[in-house]
């Protein structure tokens, strides 16, 4: 809620005088309502030179100097060569090919890139993390720099139309090109992992085909919502090493920095992919059933981090921190330069300056300790595992498209919404003839507005491929093209004991007419209790 610093009836003729209305403490306010709140403090502006930079709405301070911890950091990271190649980057052994032979040898990285904490102030606003300048190849020109953020000064709305419409200009249609994926379910993480992190750069907007191994489906669609829901839930998986829970109010997540012990040398082959995965789900307007955590969000954004960022990852550790900042006597403490770490079953001691272990934090230099902290936390620690992420993303995804939004919009993007809104997908289905004279579409809206939200998104799920709604709702639907396919209902005529069929490829939905209330809602609550992955056929 935002201040009000006059809200009064001002006349001539009697009228009384309102009262400024106060915005509630901070301490009032969820973690949720200060993340929102927090979302546009960090916004990139021109010079009167026509380069960028970024500016902190910041609040009232009474001329306080900012403490080191909690200046806006960005990263940079510098390739020990200027190559078109990543950096350590090297021929590996052959991978399946496409349909299309894009796919030529596995890509091996080594931690080889050196990650640079640089203010905010100092840095360039309109330049990658990874390197690359936005200016560079892109037309950024003065006049496209102040269209750009023009547009991301626009309501979301504006900045989502303009984001879909490029977006869709970026993706290969399939009647150029297409990838075929062969993957076996039993090894659907590793081979699909290992089939995105193949993908030459130049046809990684390609239109993607699935084939699962061993079975009869052919994908119109539908086999690659299924692959791209159930490979983006092993993503958060703990046996997958790559990501780990973060925060308390809402489980969002973090890259593992241990994720070299966990998956082996091969570990950044796996963010490499899962940075395409993501690109690809922004490309496609495809939503991901799990969130990520506000600092990597920003990270992907290249927007300032500080101290503050640290609450979105460890809310026990940020209110620690806090408390040194604004407290004496930190010598009691008894802490040195360093941070204690677990990797796999043995804890390693990290120093966060040179021979930090044997620097004890007292009041004078607890600044330092902390600015380097955080960075440690969120920054250098993970800083192999970021490069290639967002080295995947932005090689799918245009950063000069992700500069639109903040990272709440940008969350939204990746996530959609997970309630559904049955009025929305009723006013917005295309209901068969033989259906709409029958009492069982009545029937099944209304047993539908009786489900629980999570059986709203498996019967989602079984008749579209995915269970979260487009942005833009029910209208938002698409087929195995990309088109706009509404939810389509038809009625079949059959035994008693027949079930509801799903055609995912083209969002429809068959309901067996002549059955009871209560036969089909026993039908769907059947259908939805059991696995809604896999193939078959009649």
């Amino acid at each position: 809620m935002a201040t009000t610093e006059a809200a009064a009836v001002r006349g001539k003729r009697g009228k009384k005088k309102g009262k400024a209305v106060k915005a509630p403490p901070r301490s009032q306010f969820t973690e949720r309502q200060l993340r929102a709140r927090k979302r546009k403090e960090w916004t990139r502006k021109l010079d009167v030179e026509g380069n960028m930079f970024w500016y902190r709405a910041t609040e009232k301070r009474k001329n306080e100097p900012v403490p080191p911890a909690r200046i806006g950091k960005v990263i940079r990271f510098i390739k020990p060569n200027e190559s078109t190649k990543m950096p350590g980057q090297v021929e590996g052994e052959l991978a399946t090919q496409s349909e299309v032979a894009v796919v030529e040898r596995a890509k091996v990285f080594a931690e080889v890139v050196d990650m640079k904490v640089i203010p905010a102030s100092r840095f360039d606003a309109s330049m990658r993390s990874t390197g690359e300048s936005l200016q560079a190849g892109t037309g950024l020109g003065g006049s496209r720099r102040r269209d750009t953020l023009a547009l991301a000064a626009k309501d979301f709305p504006s900045k989502y139309a303009h984001f879909v419409k490029s977006t869709a200009a970026l993706l290969v249609p399939v009647e150029i090109e297409f990838l075929k994926l062969s993957i076996h379910r039993d090894y659907m993480f590793e081979e699909s992992m290992e089939h995105l992190g193949c993908i030459e750069e130049k046809y990684i907007r390609s239109v993607m085909r699935i084939h699962f191994l061993e079975e009869n489906g052919v994908d119109a669609g539908g086999l690659h919502r299924e692959w791209f829901m159930m490979l983006t839930e092993l993503l958060t998986d703990p046996k997958a090493g790559l990501f780990t829970p973060t925060g308390e109010e809402d489980l969002t997540f973090f890259l593992n920095p241990n994720s070299k012990f966990d998956n082996g040398e091969e570990h950044l082959i796996y963010y490499y992919a899962a940075g395409r995965l993501l690109g690809r789900a922004l490309l496609e307007g495809t939503v991901l059933n799990f969130h990520l955590c506000v600092p990597l969000l920003k990270l992907i954004l290249g927007t300032p981090l500080c101290m503050d960022d640290v609450r979105y990852f460890d809310p026990a550790l940020f209110k620690s921190m806090t408390w040194m900042l604004e407290n004496d006597g930190v010598e009691a403490l008894d802490l040195d330069f360093s941070v204690l770490e677990r990797v796999g079953e043995q804890i390693t001691t990290v120093d966060l300056v040179p021979n930090g272990r044997d620097i004890p934090v007292t009041d004078a230099n607890k600044h330092e300790y902390l600015e380097r902290k955080f960075e440690r936390l969120l920054l250098t620690s993970v800083a192999d595992q970021l490069y290639v992420f967002l080295k995947g993303i932005y090689e799918v995804i245009p950063q000069q498209l992700l500069m639109l939004f903040d990272y709440e919009e940008l969350d939204y993007l990746l996530c959609g919404s997970p309630e559904i809104d049955v009025d929305d997908w009723e006013k917005h289905a295309i209901i068969g003839e033989s259906l709409a004279r029958s009492p069982t579409i009545t029937w099944f809206w209304e047993l539908v507005r009786e489900m629980p939200n999570e059986y709203r998104r498996r019967l989602l799920q079984f008749t579209t491929g995915c269970s979260r709604v487009p942005l833009v709702g029910f209208k938002g639907l698409t087929s195995y093209d990309g088109r706009v396919c509404l939810f389509t209902i038809r009625g079949i005529v059959g035994a008693p004991d027949e079930y509801v069929r799903s055609y995912a490829c083209f969002n429809r939905l068959d309901l067996p007419l002549g059955l009871t209330r209560q036969e089909l809602k026993d039908v769907l609550l059947a259908t939805l209790d059991t696995e809604l992955y896999g193939f078959t056929t009649d």
